[in-house]
């Protein structure tokens, strides 16, 4: 993910599931052609992209996975390349064409780690490229989660497990510090996880106390997912932690393929530790309550 980038693109983002997870908050069973584990989803955009931001992939047909890592592929869509030195993204779009060169630096954020069962890390990156036709440097974030769930021991459709809510964000602040904000809760509105992680090259701090995530005003109307679920959006929200508050309006950019949910952007403005902090961020909001 890369926040901030000028208009009218904003963000850039690519979240790929590689197998059917098992869980609500990111199950799309009715997209499944041949098996939950040969399937793969991709949503990938800039607020500049007016379609064809969502895709599903036959993953022995159209993909490419490099046991390594080097390389993945979704058909002729999306490569990733990762050499050693520098990760290469190449996302090919009739209206807007993605080539970014990542550097990452040592700051890594550990969201789980449960071996064996599921881990999920975040590595602060630098970025430079040309979105469209716009060169672009900033800050970015790489991520990588992996998991054991229903379907790695049956590939059938399987009933999912119960969750609730998910909201995860990536703003930076300036060229040096991002934050990650995460608020996820499981059935009975349990919390699962909750932070904020401010990030620089060469640190990194998790911020529990204090946590919040408040919505302030949903959109007039739902919009309803490719399986006829219904959502609502959230249009103006705060959310934060000790020291830091961050107000939010949704740019209204939402697009479908975050699991069962949606991706997007929002401009904020708000405090980080008493300096004013103003800026364009990422979202990802799922809500199956």
């Amino acid at each position: 993910m890369m926040p901030g980038l000028p208009e009218p693109h904003r963000t850039f983002n690519v979240m790929s599931i590689v197998g059917t997870p098992g869980v609500a908050l990111f199950a799309n069973d009715d997209l499944v052609t041949t098996s939950p584990n040969d399937t793969a989803y991709v949503v990938s955009a800039t607020s500049a992209m007016t379609g064809g931001q969502f895709r599903v992939y036959r993953i022995g047909a159209e993909c490419e996975f490099a046991p390594d890592g080097s390389r993945v592929r979704f058909a002729g869509d999306l490569v990733i390349e990762n050499d050693g030195a520098k990760v290469r993204v190449r996302r090919t779009h009739a209206e807007v064409e993605v080539r970014l060169d990542l550097e990452a630096t040592d700051t890594i954020t550990h969201f789980v780690r449960l071996p064996g069962v599921y881990r999920h890390w975040s590595r602060l990156c630098h970025a430079s490229g040309r979105v469209g036709d716009v060169d672009v440097a900033g800050l970015a974030t790489l991520e990588y989660a992996c998991g054991v769930g229903t379907h790695s021991l049956l590939d059938r459709r399987l009933p999912n497990l119960p969750a609730n809510l998910f909201t995860y964000h990536v703003l930076n602040v300036d060229d040096r510090t991002q934050l990650l904000f995460s608020h996820v809760t499981g059935p009975g509105r349990i919390p699962v996880q909750r932070a904020v992680h401010i990030r620089t090259p060469g640190s990194v701090e998790r911020v529990r106390a204090g946590h919040r995530w408040d919505v302030d005003e949903y959109a007039p109307e739902p919009l309803v997912t490719p399986d006829g679920r219904t959502m609502r959006m959230p249009e103006r929200f705060t959310w934060g932690a000790t020291g830091i508050e961050v107000r939010g309006t949704a740019a209204g950019d939402w697009v479908y393929g975050l699991g069962a949910g949606y991706v997007g952007s929002y401009d904020y403005e708000g405090t980080l530790r008493g300096k004013a902090i103003t800026g364009v961020a990422y979202i990802e909001y799922v809500d199956v309550r």
